[in-house]
C-alpha cells in the first residue's frame, strides 16, 4: 500500500496525483483527513531575520503563501516533500536555510521552530488517500472515484449529471483539469456518494464508461 496527499482545504487538489494514479493504474481503497500544523524549522539558535532560503513542498508554499509572500529578500524553493525539506536543512548546516515542515520533523532532525504561526488558515485539512497496485474494495466502501472526458458536444456534462440526480447520487467533487498539449479539453475529478452493489450504480458506471472519451475508475472506498 501507498499513502498520497490528494486535495487540500485551502489549497485544492494535488492534481500531480491524480496524474500518477492514471499513469500506473492504482486503486484508492481508502482515505482520511487530517488536519495539518505547519512550522518554519531552522537550525538550532537561527533567528527569523537570517534567513534567506525557505525549502518546503509546493503545496506546503502554497498553504503559507500569506507568509511568504511578506517575506523580502527570501527565496522559496520547492522540493519533494517537507519532510525532504527538514532534512536538507538540517544536514547542510546553513544558518540561512529554513523548511516549512511539522512540529515532528523538527524533533527528528534536531531543527528548532522559528514561527509556528505561518499557514493561511488554522483550518487546514489535508486528504490523504492509501493506495493498492491491485483493485480491491474493503466493507464499508461508500465512496466512488472517478477521471472521465467527455465528447466534444452539446449537453454531455448535463447528461451525467441528470443519471446522478434521478438515482438520488450525491456528488462531492466535480473539478476540472485541462488535458496539456490540447487545445481547451478538460477532463474532469469525480467523487460520487454511491454503493457498487447497487445495480442501478453498476449500470450507470457501465454506461459512463461506453459513452465517455475517457473513463478512469479509480476505486471504491470508504473515508474514515
Amino acid at each position: 500500500f501507498g499513502v498520497l496527499p490528494i486535495e487540500n482545504s485551502s489549497n485544492g487538489s494535488v492534481r500531480a496525483v491524480y496524474e500518477l494514479l492514471q499513469e500506473h493504474s492504482l486503486t484508492i481503497v481508502r482515505s482520511t483527513r487530517l488536519c495539518i500544523r505547519h512550522e518554519l524549522l531552522a537550525l538550532p539558535g537561527v533567528k527569523m531575520e537570517e534567513i534567506t532560503e525557505i525549502y518546503s513542498h509546493p503545496q506546503a508554499i502554497g498553504q503559507c503563501s500569506r507568509f511568504l509572500d511578506g517575506l523580502k529578500g527570501v527565496k522559496v524553493i520547492p522540493c519533494d516533500n517537507t519532510a525532504v525539506a527538514a532534512k536538507l536543512v538540517a544536514e547542510s548546516g546553513n544558518k540561512h536555510a529554513a523548511a516549512i515542515s511539522s512540529h515532528p520533523c523538527a524533533a527528528l532532525y534536531g531543527l528548532e521552530c522559528v514561527n509556528g504561526q505561518i499557514q493561511n488558515s488554522d483550518n487546514n485539512y489535508t486528504r490523504f488517500i492509501c493506495v493498492a497496485k491491485d483493485p480491491a474494495i474493503y466493507a464499508g466502501a461508500s465512496r466512488v472515484s472517478l477521471i472521465i472526458a467527455f465528447e466534444n458536444k452539446p449537453g454531455a456534462l448535463y447528461e451525467m449529471l441528470s443519471k446522478l440526480a434521478a438515482l438520488d447520487i450525491n456528488m462531492t467533487k466535480l473539478e476540472s483539469c485541462p488535458v496539456s498539449g490540447s487545445d481547451f479539453e478538460f477532463i474532469f475529478f469525480i467523487e460520487l456518494e454511491a454503493d457498487l452493489r447497487d445495480p442501478s450504480v453498476l449500470a450507470m458506471l457501465e454506461e459512463m464508461e461506453r459513452s465517455c472519451a475517457q473513463f478512469h475508475f479509480l476505486g471504491h472506498y470508504a473515508e474514515v
